[in-house]
């Protein structure tokens, strides 16, 4: 039996990752006074002061109602499609970088990236428990990954397994990296492997504009580097600097860049030849659009069987009309035999083959 695990931002949360309505608290609750002096963080300061009335610096980060990750990459992108500005705020400036809204835009993923990297290179209790449960029954090879987040958490989880029980799969991104075999630092992956695709890109994951090649940082958010180390982010065939691979969750998504779109028809090619689904932490939202498309064509165009349907999308503290709204979602578009569950990412990691029977 082939499946396919999507793993989205609930996930990342059971790893106490933050989720998009606590990034930007996650960030300036961590940050001194002496940090504001960088230009990223007076830039990030000067737009919440004048967009949203939000003094970052003054005021209790505990008790600000900041807008949400969505919301504020949304109206930016949003100027950007439309090519207008807000007051102070252009799409390009041409005697200096500040105020620019480009700029704010790479700024907000790097603040972001920052967010979210502490918890991803440490906590990943429950990928880790899902892959050993897969690897002890044998069907891990047999598994497919396809994370809609940026962090680590399953990469590292993966060939961190693989290595403590010897096992000779390899992690297999469905693109390939410059620093394929240079300096032992990633080797080009073979069968048996194992496919994680991260279809909104990767901390990971360091693309130059100049020369469109991808360097891939094991273990590492190589994104971090642009922030702290921006000699260590240059492309390794050009010496260009390099820029995040990073889709939103907005909108506005510009899906354009090529090793995503060969990680999206990887995507659709693998769930093509999967024969269960299971969603996990994943609310099905309505800015997913992309990946509604992309699963309504696997649908109406399979050779096999039906594609069986699982979600797991509860948490501790979750109030039922919620998780009514979101089974009404799911069924809504995908069809009432898919089988949502009242379990959580965490019940799921801890017996998948549980329920993977039940798919049977």
């Amino acid at each position: 039996m082939k499946i396919a695990i999507f793993l989205g931002a609930g996930a990342s949360a059971a790893e106490h990752s933050p989720i998009q309505n606590e990034l930007f608290s996650e960030y300036f609750r961590h940050i001194t006074y002496k940090d504001f002096g960088n230009e990223m963080n007076q830039e990030l300061y000067k737009f919440f002061k004048e967009m949203f009335n939000i003094d970052v610096i003054k005021d209790d980060v505990d008790e600000i109602n900041f807008p949400t990750f969505e919301e504020v990459l949304g109206i930016l992108d949003l100027a950007e499609q439309r090519r207008e500005s807000f007051k102070n705020f252009g799409l390009e400036s041409l005697n200096k970088r500040s105020d620019s809204i480009r700029y704010l835009r790479q700024y907000l993923i790097l603040l972001m990236a920052q967010a979210i990297y502490k918890t991803a290179r440490t906590n990943n209790k429950y990928h880790k428990l899902l892959t050993e449960k897969l690897l002890m029954e044998g069907i891990l090879s047999d598994t497919t990954f396809i994370s809609a987040n940026y962090d680590i958490h399953i990469d590292n989880t993966i060939v961190e397994l693989c290595r403590e029980t010897n096992h000779s799969i390899m992690l297999d991104y469905g693109v390939d990296f410059i620093n394929f075999n240079v300096n032992d630092s990633w080797n080009e992956p073979r069968d048996p492997s194992i496919k994680l695709y991260k279809i909104h890109g990767s901390l990971n994951w360091l693309y130059c504009p100049v020369c469109n090649n991808l360097t891939l940082t094991p273990f590492e958010g190589g994104v971090m580097r642009l922030i702290d180390k921006p000699e260590e982010a240059r492309c390794i065939e050009c010496g260009e600097l390099t820029v995040p691979i990073i889709i939103p969750p907005t909108y506005f998504k510009n899906m354009s860049n090529i090793f995503l779109s060969n990680v999206w028809q990887e995507t659709e090619k693998t769930l093509r030849q999967s024969d269960a689904l299971i969603f996990c932490g994943y609310s099905f939202p309505d800015a997913d659009m992309h990946i509604k498309y992309m699963i309504k064509r696997v649908q109406t165009s399979r050779k096999k069987s039906p594609l069986k349907i699982m979600v797991f999308n509860n948490h501790e503290g979750k109030q039922s009309v919620s998780l009514k709204k979101e089974e009404d979602r799911y069924k809504r578009f995908l069809g009432e035999n898919i089988i949502f569950t009242k379990k959580s990412f965490q019940d799921f990691a801890q017996d998948p083959i549980k329920y993977i029977n039940m798919i049977k």
